[in-house]
């Protein structure tokens, strides 16, 4: 292919790619139910020049920087400084499926490889999933670099992964170069990761014990997810069965290369196996058995994850057969109509919701939403459910972590509400279709100190009891009682912190309604729980401001976001300086075998 043909061809697709982004959505799974609205609500504070440390508009209030899932501190972040939110985030996808095809064309030195994958169930199923799309990309990088013993650009591989934050993908990707480079040489690699994964790994420190997840899941909820035998079969085949079980893809579709793949002598082929072993999951008596066995190992979940290695490894393999133009008909042919059918991709439109009063709320849950349906979808929009109308300014409380990083307590609440329907609740999270919603910020005149977890429950849920006067709190303050002159002079809410003036003759008690962690930080003032979640405040007596901000490692975090994006910088420059030598190199060797030709 000529020069010009091939700047043709890459105008021709970053035309396309932009049409798509902005047109388009990628609607499915876990993009609508969380990332999008996240990502919105993380730009609005990236324009704003912070970093986006608390979400206001979800559960009452919840960590945005310490969640592994917002991928706070992504390279690409960038595009949401320069972009509609929209078009940013379908950006993200589109950039990792180049980026699959340009490391996929690498590891298996095959265009047509490159484009299998690309092309592959597991790729555009990722299509659904803010942060297995990074392994997408990622994995194939990281078995190139382990194949080329390049300690440097495995340790950014496996840091791009963290900072993706998906615990499954890591494990499979470190499990599959553990069998392509069985070396001690690879522990250097893991200080090369720790600095890219550190702004991450400190602001996760700072909730790590008062999440849901700090619990560990169930072993049920674990193996939810696991690779049924009969999707085999499917990936040979295609998604044209339907499929009962609970799975995450779409679709596993590769084509019937990988019988003729997997019938050869390679690392690869064993990469396969082990990656198929885990992918079973429940199915595998071995791996079930593990998991109910060993509560540590709870920490991530649903094994069909798995796939993604498994299909990177076949698709290496397949690299030889699909030298032949006979398998390259019979294989991408089919492979690139199940990926036209079955990507879930949409309008946009039906997604824009405009900007709305940041009036918080709840929202029943609703049945659904785990099916590419388009028109379930727009419906669920249109509802302006928790997981999507917070896109357009909405508040929402009591509504339950779908990636397990709300509260502990949060959780608790939610499943009172949702057994026992005691709107009580709602009013103390400051619910605007709830009774006596709670204002945002006011002093508690009296606090309840109870022994037991389930008494604050019995207390709070009393008829007897007043949240507009009382609280349920830790025992060190419940001699504290607020004066009835204590008074709130001000309230302003900036990007990320929030600010009250206040005046009290004596020590008062202050309740913020926002979700408590002990990663708030009032200044000299002390914080804990009242009413089991909410946000309390020691104010001495006197008049003062207080400000509000999230985080208590601010400055460590910043500097350590810089040192990462420091590494990924040199990082690309040193794969650039790379590709660069290794196509010169290509050149010379060329050269020099015409001349010895001509020679002979």
């Amino acid at each position: 292919m000529s020069k010009r043909m091939r700047l043709t061809a890459a105008l021709t697709g970053l035309i396309a790619a932009l049409a798509i982004a902005y047109f388009g959505f990628f609607f499915y799974r876990d993009n609508f139910s969380t990332h999008y609205p996240v990502k919105v609500v993380s730009s609005r504070v990236f324009r704003a020049g912070e970093i986006p440390y608390w979400n206001f508009h979800d559960g009452g209030g919840q960590p945005l920087a310490g969640n592994p899932n917002t991928l706070t501190f992504y390279p690409d972040n960038f595009l949401y400084l320069l972009l509609p939110p929209h078009v940013a985030f379908n950006l993200h996808f589109i950039i990792h499926l180049v980026a699959a095809w340009f490391a996929m064309r690498a590891l298996s030195r095959s265009p047509y490889a490159a484009w299998l994958y690309v092309l592959s169930g597991v790729a555009i199923s990722a299509t659904g999933f803010y942060n297995l799309i990074v392994a997408i990309a990622v994995i194939p990088f990281a078995f190139l670099a382990a194949e080329r013993r390049h300690i440097f650009f495995l340790g950014t591989a496996f840091g791009l992964l963290a900072l993706g934050s998906e615990p499954v993908t890591i494990v499979a990707a470190a499990i599959g170069v553990a069998i392509l480079w069985p070396s001690w040489k690879l522990l250097p690699a893991a200080a090369v990761t720790f600095v890219i994964a550190l702004p991450q790994l400190i602001a996760y420190s700072e909730i790590a014990s008062e999440v849901e997840r700090a619990r560990g899941y169930s072993a049920q909820t674990v193996l939810n997810a696991s690779l049924s035998p009969i999707r085999i079969l499917e990936m040979l085949i295609g998604p044209w069965f339907t499929i009962t079980s609970p799975h995450l893809f779409l679709s596993l579709f590769i084509g019937i290369v990988a019988i003729p793949a997997l019938w050869q002598r390679s690392r690869y082929a064993i990469i396969s196996a082990v990656s198929l072993f885990f992918a079973l999951g429940s199915f595998n008596p071995i791996v079930a058995a593990v998991v109910n066995a060993a509560p540590r190992l709870r920490f991530a979940r649903y094994p069909e994850k798995f796939a993604i290695p498994l299909t990177v490894a076949i698709v290496v393999l397949a690299a030889k057969p699909l030298s032949r133009r006979a398998w390259q008909l019979v294989t991408l042919v089919p492979v690139a109509i199940a990926a036209v059918l079955t990507i879930p991709i949409d309008f946009f439109a039906p997604y824009d919701v405009p900007a709305l009063q940041p009036l918080r709320m709840f929202v029943a849950p609703s049945e659904g939403g785990q099916v590419p349906s388009r028109a379930d979808y727009h419906r669920r929009a249109k509802r302006l459910e928790p997981m999507f109308g917070a896109a357009g300014g909405i508040r929402y409380a009591i509504d339950r972590s779908p990636d397990g990083m709300f509260s502990v307590m949060s959780r608790i609440i939610a499943e009172r509400v949702q057994s026992d329907g005691n709107v009580r609740w709602l009013s103390i999270a400051g619910c605007s279709n709830a009774p006596q919603p709670l204002p945002r910020a006011m002093f508690v005149r009296r606090i309840e100190a109870p022994a037991l977890l389930a008494d604050a429950i019995r207390i709070v849920e009393s008829p007897s009891f007043d949240p507009l006067t009382s609280a349920v709190g830790p025992m060190r303050f419940a001699s504290v009682q607020s004066p009835s002159q204590a008074t709130i002079l001000s309230a302003v809410e900036r990007v990320q912190t929030l600010e009250f003036r206040v005046s009290t003759p004596a020590p008062a008690i202050l309740l913020v309604n926002e979700t408590y962690f002990r990663a708030w930080d009032a200044g000299d003032l002390q914080t804990f729980p009242l009413d089991l979640d909410r946000l309390g405040i020691l104010v001495p007596a006197g008049e003062r401001t207080i400000t509000l901000r999230f985080g208590r490692h601010r400055t460590a975090v910043a500097a350590a976001w810089t040192v990462s994006l420091l590494a990924l910088v040199i990082a690309a420059a040193a794969l650039r300086v790379e590709v660069v030598n290794r196509r010169a190199g290509q050149v010379e060797r060329a050269a020099n075998e015409d001349r010895a030709v001509a020679r002979s």
